[in-house]
């Protein structure tokens, strides 16, 4: 079965899969493509092999090209434009009956309850995003794997390594006035400008909405300018999935919910404004988690794609 909706048949398997924040299954939403950067960081920083016919093309790129053409090449499709429409096909699946649909693998509930928000683990481990990266990479590893098979476990793990490094897809605020959770901040409500939008939206927004690619190149380089290797300490600290997704649950603590000093609504009528200066220093982080995820994004493609 092909499992790509509104492809045709002779096209390459990637070619219906774009690159951005993935996002929490609860509310249908506006989708910012700026995840799109955040794949590119990780496509540049790909390492070459010495002999390359093309050194300027990271190995990494060619070794995602033998997993994913599944027919006809098409040399029309440069092969970083196919990295940056990869990671999206899992939020294109959702709700059209795929077979590969995993609603549930886009993001992991750790529970935050003020004022001391003690480290609680996910109430889906086996149905949450660790999980499903777990699985894309046992694919990922599996010889007998299917090329088709394969090709959709590296797109999720592309689309959830990134997902995970969002902050509002690692928690769930809960208070006396969300008891059940805000479900990652799809039921706070916030007002940055003039209208009220989820903190959640807000928090996918923040490295743009535009749709060129040209446009996502030109911010992962400077992402990856700004933000070198050597820079980043976390790199360092925190090494699995399960370690990022406690680093952003820790991120969203600090940094989203102001130690819980946010104040938000629970509908877009009932909006609260943004403490001045926040989005500024919301966008820092939001680059810094882009290039945190760049980097770890392409050390589990070296790992797991051979």
């Amino acid at each position: 079965a092909y499992p790509f909706p509104n492809e045709e048949p002779n096209g390459h398997l990637f070619s219906r899969a774009t690159v951005r924040w993935p996002e929490h299954p609860s509310l249908e939403r506006r989708r910012p493509p700026g995840h799109r950067s955040r794949g590119i960081s990780a496509a540049l920083t790909l390492p070459a092999k010495e002999g390359d016919r093309d050194p300027e093309r990271p190995s990494g790129l060619r070794k995602m090209e033998r997993i994913v053409y599944l027919r006809k090449r098409q040399p029309r499709s440069p092969p970083l434009y196919l990295f940056m429409r990869s990671s999206t096909w899992p939020d294109e699946i959702r709700r059209r009956h795929n077979q590969y649909d995993h609603p549930k693998w886009h993001y992991i509930d750790y529970p935050l309850k003020p004022p001391k928000f003690p480290v609680e683990p996910g109430p889906d481990p086996t149905d949450d995003i660790l999980y499903g990266i777990g699985q894309s990479e046992k694919t990922l590893a599996d010889p007998q794997a299917t090329p088709e098979e394969r090709a959709v476990c590296l797109s999720y793990l592309i689309h959830l390594i990134g997902g995970e490094h969002i902050p509002l897809h690692c928690c769930s605020l809960v208070t006396d006035v969300y008891p059940a959770g805000d479900k990652g901040g799809n039921s706070f409500f916030v007002k940055p400008a003039t209208r009220g939008i989820s903190l959640h939206s807000f928090w996918d927004g923040l490295l743009g909405t535009s749709g060129k690619p040209q446009s996502h190149l030109d911010y992962a380089i400077m992402i990856e300018h700004n933000y070198p290797k050597n820079s980043l300490s976390e790199l360092k600290k925190a090494k699995t999935p399960k370690e990022w997704s406690l680093e952003s649950r820790g991120v969203a603590i600090e940094k989203a919910y102001l130690h819980g000093e946010l104040k938000g609504g629970t509908s877009k009528d009932t909006a609260q404004e943004l403490p001045e200066g926040y989005t500024k220093a919301a966008k820092v982080v939001a680059e810094k988690q882009a290039a945190l995820a760049g980097y770890r994004l392409a050390d589990e493609i070296g790992k797991w794609v051979r």
